[in-house]
């Protein structure tokens, strides 16, 4: 079996311990982990079957001895296998993170039944298992991907991998290292798959640990796609959260604002603020780098506020409002009715700010803790909370509403 051993650069540390996977990690343990608790792994085999094929090549990235390393086991005979497995199984016994790409479908299931066959036990059950495939799969229809494989994400946020190869070629490159190694003959490699400058008997290992390396690489990069994660699920800067002064119609609230990263592609979404609406108004996010802004639009007119209290209170049909039993009992009896909870309710005429459909199912409308919510009536589920200068001018509430109109568009 062959072991090789590189360092990290050190922008391929800076991609490691970013804030990217610091917020991955966090939405998987409630513990607070160092990134350097994480081991970033990938696997070549002969097949799709573990049944009927086996496992070549297992590469990995890991923190040991102070120091970023990424390590690379080959055998070229089945019967190295079972070393294979085992050498990966103590590197993987320190950490607490497996990171992958859709190993949790493919890469993992392989390991485990190949290592059975051994009589081999994999630590995977005490770690935490990160498939970043899974983790990044609904960005696909908010950033309309046509494809979610990782070589595509690469591309998508400007990386270029050096390794050309398909699948098909790996394993086709392996079975000719294979026979190179085990009859000692070299064969010619076909031109599309040669090293300029490196002897054909060396130049199918390498390709194969070029291959492999990448696929690491690879998914060290693809982390960048965690500042639309971070952004959607409402983590921005609290420093520049401004509402925008001065519109044309005074119909649009804007709220401008800086994400904890920066975006790999600028970004323009609009969605409609509730479902199944008649006439829908709908809600925009744009952001360039790190800056973005949310274009809101502003109801004015007169809404309800209906009183969950309905049976301590009066309906005063005349005055089209409720009043508290301890004020209305001085109003004629002629002029009041017990109230209903659709009829428990005090009317407002103002600016009001709307809370988006899935903002609501969200739970996101704690922040307004006690403020009061609108709607035109009882049987409506569009709400909205009232926007005066006082209120537009509270950084703390206007960030925690922004927070909440970006969940919105993560809402599927």
């Amino acid at each position: 079996m062959r072991h090789e051993t590189h360092p990290l650069k050190e922008d391929e540390i800076l991609l490691i311990e970013s804030k990217s996977l610091r917020s991955i990690l966090a939405e998987v343990s409630s513990e607070e982990f160092s990134c350097r608790s994480c081991l970033f792994f990938d696997i070549e085999t002969t097949g799709l079957s573990a049944e009927t094929s086996f496992l070549f090549l297992i590469g990995c990235i890991c923190y040991e001895a102070g120091s970023w390393n990424r390590h690379q086991f080959c055998i070229h005979l089945v019967q190295e296998e079972s070393l294979l497995l085992s050498s990966f199984f103590e590197i993987a016994k320190k950490v607490r993170f497996l990171i992958h790409f859709n190993g949790n479908t493919f890469d993992i299931p392989f390991i485990q039944k190949r290592a059975a066959a051994y009589g081999l036990y994999p630590p995977f059950d005490d770690l935490h298992s990160i498939d970043l495939y899974q983790h990044f799969r609904p960005l696909r229809k908010i950033l309309n991907l046509p494809h979610m494989n990782q070589s595509f994400l690469e591309k998508y946020i400007g990386w270029e991998r050096e390794d050309r190869l398909s699948g098909k070629e790996v394993v086709s490159l392996f079975w000719y290292y294979a026979a190179q190694q085990n009859t000692g003959r070299a064969k010619s490699l076909s031109p599309s798959s040669g090293i300029n400058g490196v002897p054909d008997e060396q130049a199918a290992e390498l390709l194969l640990l070029q291959h492999n390396r990448d696929d690491l690489l690879g998914m060290l990069q693809i982390l960048k796609l965690e500042a639309y994660v971070m952004l959607l699920s409402g983590s921005i800067s609290s420093t520049a959260i401004l509402p925008e002064q001065g519109t044309d119609t005074g119909e649009y609230l804007h709220l401008a604002f800086l994400t904890i990263l920066p975006l790999p592609h600028p970004l323009l979404l609009t969605k409609p603020l509730f479902i199944k609406d008649e006439k829908p108004a709908n809600i925009t996010l744009s952001i360039n780098g790190s800056s973005g802004e949310l274009t809101v639009p502003v109801f004015c007119g007169t809404l309800r506020y209906y009183i969950p209290d309905y049976k301590n209170y009066y309906y005063l049909p005349l005055e089209h409002q409720a009043l508290h039993k301890s004020v209305a009992s001085y109003v004629a009896k002629d002029y009041r009715v017990p109230a209903k909870p659709d009829t428990c309710y005090v009317e407002k005429t103002g600016r009001f700010l709307p809370l988006p459909t899935g903002v609501q199912t969200s739970g996101s409308v704690a922040f307004l803790k006690e403020k009061p919510i609108f709607r035109k009536n009882y049987e409506t589920k569009h709400f909205y909370f009232e926007s005066t200068e006082e209120s537009d001018q509270q950084e703390a509430l206007m960030l925690s509403y922004a927070r909440a109109l970006l969940t919105h568009f993560w809402q599927r």
